[in-house]
């Protein structure tokens, strides 16, 4: 693709997955084009040098008409060839400004949401699961997963050394914020019949929650919440299986990340779950018995898991790279620039 000058926009203020996503998309597309990012300035840092960051707290109204002029005069002082919306909020600012913008403007859906109005205004969509772009009020939908950069190399003494901790091996392994939607409070009520250390690695507004659950269930011998974690690769090398029983996702990146690593995966049905996992290891959202039997089919039948999953690997390296994410993306903006 020729190079083009890009405005990237983000409504978010959190370090989750739609965070990563734009950072990672602003950063790589900046080795060939020309990147401005509109975003809150929480992300100055991540951002590489290339990109241009125009700092804009959009944590407000999406109506409000100060933030609306402020999103319009940057968008007018940048005078991007192509604009990319990020989420319903900034999608939704963005088409209520495009009467008075000449330019191109795509937008990307990372998360299930009811009011999706806005995005029938876009020159192109992409979704970031299959299940999304079904959602959508508009044919034409791009699919594209969300990509990682291939992981370095893990030293196994590292690995070795969480292993020779396990009190009762084998052990699973689950990731992510502890908030409701993760549906850890589910997979304690699971643990109660498992033979298997159990250890979630994150922070978040449930942790007492969560302590209290292991106390009431007499689970502290076997799980342990693991707080913030910097070695998921570690963790995920010394873990025998991940386990996703969440009940919103968008396109989850530790389920990129696991499979990455050939970890196996059994996971509520949720996007980014069920377009990349074999159906024998999907469970219904919030189904706790079947959470418990796919986990103790899992751990009774590592060999079965492991066959069913090598064309998993194989598929998730070739689909879900951040190199193949970019490209597919380049490819959407070349398709709208000159429609």
């Amino acid at each position: 693709m020729v190079a083009r000058s890009i405005c990237q926009v983000l409504g978010g203020a959190e370090h989750g997955g739609l965070e990563r996503h734009f950072i990672d998309l602003c950063n790589a597309l900046s080795e060939r084009h020309q990147v401005t990012a509109i975003a809150h300035p929480m992300h100055a840092e991540a951002l590489a040098p290339a990109v241009h960051l125009v700092p804009l707290d959009m944590s407000g109204s999406r109506f409000n008409p100060r933030l609306l002029w402020q999103l319009h005069r940057a968008l007018r002082d940048a005078m991007p060839d192509l604009v990319h919306s990020h989420a319903n909020k900034a999608t939704a600012m963005l088409a209520t400004l495009k009467p008075w913008l000449s330019m191109s403007f795509v937008a990307t859906l990372h998360n299930d949401k009811s009011r999706l109005s806005m995005f029938r205004k876009c020159d192109a969509v992409i979704a970031v699961s299959r299940t999304l772009a079904e959602s959508l009020p508009r044919s034409g939908v791009e699919v594209i997963p969300n990509g990682i950069a291939e992981p370095g190399p893990v030293d196994p003494a590292r690995v070795e050394a969480l292993q020779a901790t396990l009190q009762n091996p084998p052990l699973v392994l689950a990731v992510g914020r502890l908030v409701e939607a993760k549906g850890f409070d589910l997979l304690l009520q699971c643990w109660r019949d498992m033979p298997a250390q159990l250890w979630i690695a994150g922070e978040g507004p449930q942790r007492d929650a969560l302590q209290g659950l292991i106390q009431d269930y007499g689970l502290g011998d076997r799980v342990a919440l693991l707080g913030e974690r910097d070695d998921i690769d570690v963790l995920m090398q010394a873990a025998d299986l991940l386990v996703l029983p969440s009940r919103r996702e968008g396109f989850p990146y530790v389920l990129v990340e696991a499979l990455f690593q050939r970890l196996p995966v059994v996971a509520a049905r949720v996007p980014g779950a069920v377009d990349l996992l074999p159906p024998d290891w999907l469970f219904e959202i919030d189904d706790a018995p079947a959470l418990t039997a796919l986990l103790q089919a899992a751990l009774a039948q590592p060999d079965q898991i492991g066959s069913d999953f090598e064309p998993v690997w194989q598929r998730t390296r070739a689909e879900c790279s951040l190199q193949h994410m970019v490209g597919r993306t380049e490819a959407v903006y070349q398709k709208v620039l000159h429609g």
